[in-house]
């Protein structure tokens, strides 16, 4: 299939589109983006008009973000994050950058916080990271280690497993104390963008007793904004533990009832079968390991 240009808006306007956000607004964006606030207006209007639907409900003092733009703030922001990374893979390599990618539900509640404690360690090393929900980026040639979902390692990579996966119903705990008066309260799902992920469909027919069957249903635009609505008190997400782990110590999750499904899939830490970790890549792989 060959891509003609009219079939895609200006990149430009993407890039101020997520700006704009992520910062909440047009003015707060201008001084990012290095240019005015009418200059960032003028490239949402041009995205706009692209699209022919209204991103934003400009106020007397604030522009609000429609239904439109919350659906599209994720998967341009990956978008971008991806052509980012995939770029700076295709620089000449600089010999001190380890390149890492995981989907974005373990990069957000799980890569993050440990990125962060490496980069403050003695060990510390520049790191890109790319953020992907397709199988095939997470297993790119070009990267020296990934996060990878699987019953095995893909053909070609060599890997030892991080962490198995349990998927257990679970929500504020504020909330799971009076379930039994809100039975309204939705069962929170998003897209399968994989078709080995498991959502509530695929949750329930493997538990068809489940306390939460008889709940109503609101599809979220993404795994991660399910587990904040959860967060927020809005509904029941799917969790998957130890991933979410962190959230539930910290008591800001916690499990609802006793049904939880334990699948044969784990997450593992993989490298290229052919191509030997460098020194910098070692000391990362065990800070993910959690070796001191």
């Amino acid at each position: 299939m060959i891509l003609d240009r009219r079939n895609l808006p200006p990149l430009e306007a993407l890039v101020f589109f997520d700006a704009v956000m992520k910062h909440g607004g047009f003015s707060a964006a201008a001084p990012d983006l290095m240019v005015s606030q009418a200059a960032v207006s003028k490239r949402i209007r041009q995205l706009e008009d692209w699209l022919g639907t209204s991103l934003f409900d400009r106020g007397a003092r604030h522009a609000a973000p429609t239904e439109t733009a919350r659906r599209l703030e994720e998967p341009v922001r990956l978008a971008l994050d991806y052509l980012m990374s995939s770029l700076d893979n295709a620089r000449a390599p600089d010999g001190g950058t380890l390149r890492i990618a995981a989907n974005g539900a373990v990069s957000m509640f799980w890569l993050y916080p440990r990125l962060q404690a490496f980069a403050t360690s003695a060990d510390a090393c520049n790191v890109s990271v790319l953020t992907a929900d397709e199988p095939d980026a997470l297993n790119a040639e070009t990267l020296d280690l990934a996060v990878y979902y699987g019953e095995h390692p893909p053909r070609g990579w060599t890997g030892t497993p991080l962490f198995g996966e349990t998927l257990v119903p679970a929500a504020a705990p504020r909330i799971t104390a009076m379930l039994a008066d809100t039975p309204d309260l939705p069962l929170l799902d998003y897209p399968r963008l994989a078709p080995n992920w498991i959502n509530w469909d695929l949750w329930l027919t493997r538990k068809p007793g489940a306390t939460v069957k008889d709940r109503p249903r609101e599809t979220c635009r993404s795994y991660g904004h399910a587990i904040g609505r959860a967060l927020a008190g809005e509904g029941i997400a799917l969790a998957s533990l130890p991933m979410l782990d962190a959230l539930v110590e910290a008591g800001k999750l916690a499990p609802v009832g006793p049904d939880a499904l334990t699948t044969a899939r784990q997450y593992w830490l993989i490298q290229p079968r052919n191509a030997p970790l460098s020194q910098q890549g070692a000391r990362l792989q065990d800070a993910l390991h959690g070796t001191p």
